[in-house]
């Protein structure tokens, strides 16, 4: 997992201003072969957090892997459904990842104390980013 850090770490310099907290959450039936559709908490580079595994039926992250869409909300405040890991995070960025097949195996997780931090221009450079992922069990 250490080339993963590696990769958040890198990720994180898109915006260092902006990424309070970066982590990826994997598909539990994909990292550890579990018949569940939880989120399990790899790498991540923050505060520590207690949300280690999370049902995909729950917050932003669940949202982004069962929409598998990019959840980008300017005010994590207005949204019933957002898991605060930290009350100082007012922004959030959920970007799906996929494997080399191209299925989503897991996702990047960038928290901002910044409210509105992620504009279309910043967005778009962690995406591009994105596509660097690669992950090997």
């Amino acid at each position: 997992m250490n080339d993963l850090r590696n990769w958040l770490l890198e990720c994180q310099k898109i915006a260092p201003e902006l990424v309070d907290w970066i982590g990826i959450y994997f598909k539990a039936s994909y990292l550890n072969d579990e018949d569940s559709t939880d989120l399990v908490l790899g790498p991540f580079i923050g505060e520590e957090t207690e949300h280690t595994r999370i049902p995909i039926d729950r917050g932003m992250c669940g949202l982004a892997l069962r929409e598998e869409k990019i959840v980008n909300v300017a005010d994590v405040r207005q949204e019933a459904e957002h898991i605060a890991c930290s009350l100082t995070t007012r922004s959030e960025l959920v970007i799906p990842l996929a494997d080399e097949s191209g299925a989503l195996i897991a996702e990047l997780d960038i928290d901002s104390n910044t409210l509105d931090a992620f504009s279309p221009e910043i967005e778009k450079k962690f995406i591009e980013f994105s596509k660097t992922f690669k992950h090997k069990k």
